[in-house]
C-alpha cells in the first residue's frame, strides 16, 4: 500500500468539515463547593460501572492540516478491550481495529494488510492523534474522567467544577458540559439518559493541533458482548505492516522532526 493510499484508508475518509465555536470554561473568584462531587456522582451514575457500551459514531473535524469525516462502529468493555470499524460507504470495512488487552490488530480489509500487536494507544495516535489506551478511550466518551473523591469548586450560580488529580469535570447547571483528561479539553453536549450526544476533544501539539467531534448514536451500555469482538480474524494471505508504517501516513506525518 502506498503512503498516500493508507492515509486515505487509515483516516477513513478525509473530507470538508467545520470547527464548532470554542466552549466557554468558567472564570473568575472560586470558592468551595463540597456538593459538586455528589452532583457530578449524580450527572455519571451510568460510570458505576460502565462495564461495556457500544455506539455507532460519526467523526468530523481537524487532525493537523487534514479535515476528517468517518463513520465508526464502536465497542469497549472492561477493563481495556477495544473495537472500532470505520465503515465505507459500501462493502467490507475500511479498516478494524480491535483489541481484548491481550492482543491487538488493526486490519485494512480492502488492501489485506494488517498490523499486529502495536499498543492501542500508539495507533489510535497514527490513525486520529488521540493517543489514549481503550480504557482512557472509553472514560473520554462517555464523561466517566472524575473518579471518587474529587474536590469540587464553584464558580458564580451555574458553574461548578470536580477535580481530581489532572482531570477535571465543569457542570453548568448541573449537567456535565465539558472535561480536561490527559492534556485533552472535552465538550460535551445533546444529553440523552445523562450520556453525551456530541463529544468534543481539543488538543494543541508541537507537530499539529487536534479538534474532533464525535456525534453519538445508537448508544447501548452494560449490555453482554461476546468476547470473539475484541479480536479479528485475520483472513489468509495478508501482507504485514509496521507501526512505522502507518505512522510515515499518519495526517501528522510532515510536522514530525
Amino acid at each position: 500500500m502506498t503512503a498516500t493510499r493508507m492515509a486515505v484508508v487509515a483516516a477513513a475518509v478525509f473530507a470538508a468539515s467545520c470547527a464548532a465555536r470554542v466552549p466557554d470554561r468558567p472564570s473568575g473568584v472560586a470558592s468551595d463547593a463540597p456538593a459538586a462531587a455528589q452532583a457530578l456522582a449524580d450527572v455519571t451514575r451510568h460510570c458505576r460501572p460502565l462495564r461495556t457500551a457500544t455506539a455507532e459514531i460519526r467523526l468530523s473535524g481537524r487532525v493537523g492540516t487534514e479535515r476528517v469525516r468517518a463513520r465508526l462502529l464502536a465497542g469497549f468493555a472492561e477493563p481495556d478491550s477495544l473495537r472500532l470499524e470505520a465503515l465505507a460507504p459500501f462493502g467490507p470495512p475500511a479498516l478494524v481495529l480491535a483489541s481484548n488487552g491481550v492482543t491487538t490488530t488493526l486490519l485494512f480489509p480492502r488492501d489485506a494488510q494488517v498490523l499486529r500487536d502495536a499498543p492501542v494507544a500508539s495507533v489510535l495516535d497514527a490513525l486520529t492523534g488521540l493517543a489514549l489506551d481503550a480504557a482512557d478511550l472509553r472514560r473520554l466518551l462517555f464523561g466517566c474522567v472524575v473518579g471518587e473523591g474529587g474536590g469540587g469548586r464553584q464558580y458564580g450560580p451555574s458553574w461548578q467544577v470536580v477535580e481530581s488529580g489532572d482531570s477535571r469535570a465543569f457542570l453548568k447547571n448541573g449537567v456535565l458540559v465539558a472535561a480536561d483528561y490527559l492534556g485533552w479539553q472535552v465538550d460535551y453536549a445533546a444529553h440523552q439518559g445523562g450520556i453525551a450526544r456530541t463529544v468534543r476533544v481539543r488538543r494543541t501539539l508541537p507537530r499539529g493541533n487536534i479538534d474532533l467531534v464525535a456525534a453519538l448514536a445508537s448508544v447501548e451500555t452494560n449490555t453482554d458482548l461476546d468476547a470473539a469482538a475484541f479480536t479479528v480474524t485475520v483472513p489468509a494471505g495478508v501482507s504485514p505492516i509496521t507501526i512505522e508504517e502507518l505512522r510515515a501516513a499518519s495526517p501528522f506525518a510532515a510536522r514530525e522532526p
